[in-house]
């Protein structure tokens, strides 16, 4: 199965249409591939569910980019269709990296703590088995019909603005990359201190990565052996600090309800919750100044300058 980043077979000078039609198969067919696995074998390994969702994202990114080149009807269903399943196995994703952080946890925890551990790994068991149930019935609803779906969106696909000779592929790349690039910077000028502000740095960094694994055939090596993995540095430090703040917003919900439902159990459970929230709590911040260092290195004469060169066209 293929899930690969990269795209291959793709020169600068391809047709735009003939890359939209390349590109969306490529990208589709890696969804087909891993939608019946992370349905029906996550307990052998979870990894599928994440390959998944991560499929779905570079299949949606890849009809934004090459939105003009389908049909408005064809285009919002297709991103309908993969939103359907995205939004599953992110639901099952996330419960799957939260239990096995709890699991590495319970190894070592001492007695004081364990009680809460073992609470939270239960009622994340259970979270996950309704989360996995709900994908496995996506799977039943898309899976029969998805490779249908693939061949008919693929040959929806129509040169750019009805030409006969259309824009070639650099083309297209050099204009979507600067403006990625730009809203990458105006998310990351803005008050990170909020975190709602900081997840959209996060959004936006995705957009460009994913663009950057279509194009990268456009430019020279500088491209994808250095600029890249500057980018898959970032949506690392953010993928951590938005799993801490998702668990954050989880113990926090779950120890109020507790507090109401569970009054004299609480005692017991509490030293396990607090010390978790405790770790993720301090963990955002850390991740923020990270991502602040980050950035430092990265705008604006850094690998960001290197960017905006490449992306300039030769006079």
């Amino acid at each position: 199965m293929g899930q690969g980043k990269w795209i291959s077979d793709l020169k600068p000078d391809t047709p735009v249409a003939a890359a939209a039609r390349h590109v969306l198969f490529v990208r589709l067919q890696v969804v087909k591939d891993y939608l019946p696995r992370a349905a029906l074998e996550a307990d052998d390994d979870i990894e599928y569910v994440h390959q998944l969702r991560v499929a779905t994202r570079r299949a949606d990114a890849a009809l934004r980019i090459f939105t003009d080149c389908l049909p408005k009807k064809t285009y919002r269903k297709a991103r309908q269709r993969l939103k359907t399943i995205r939004r599953a196995a992110g639901a099952a994703r996330d419960w799957d990296v939260f239990l096995v952080e709890l699991l590495k946890r319970e190894e070592d925890a001492d007695a004081k703590h364990r009680g809460g551990l073992d609470f939270l790994i239960g009622y994340a068991l259970g979270q996950r088995a309704a989360a996995h149930a709900d994908l496995e019935a996506v799977y039943q609803e898309e899976g029969p019909t998805f490779e249908s779906f693939l061949v008919g969106t693929v040959e929806d696909i129509r040169p750019l603005e009805g030409q006969s000779d259309p824009a070639i592929l650099v083309d297209l790349a050099r204009p979507m990359l600067f403006d990625r690039l730009k809203e990458l910077e105006q998310a990351a000028l803005a008050d990170l201190s909020d975190y709602a502000q900081l997840h959209q740095v996060r959004i936006a960094g995705k957009r460009l990565r994913y663009a950057m694994e279509v194009f990268a055939d456009c430019f020279d090596s500088t491209f994808r052996d250095s600029l890249y993995p500057r980018i898959e540095e970032l949506q690392e430090i953010l993928g951590r600090a938005n799993d801490s703040h998702v668990a954050v917003e989880r113990l926090t919900d779950l120890r109020e309800r507790l507090h109401v439902t569970c009054p004299t159990a609480w005692p017991r459970l509490q030293p396990g919750f607090e010390q978790l929230l405790r770790s993720h709590q301090r963990r955002l911040p850390q991740e923020r100044r990270r991502f602040l260092k980050w950035w430092g290195q990265w705008h604006p004469t850094g690998s960001e300058a290197v960017m905006t060169s490449l992306l300039t066209p030769l006079a």
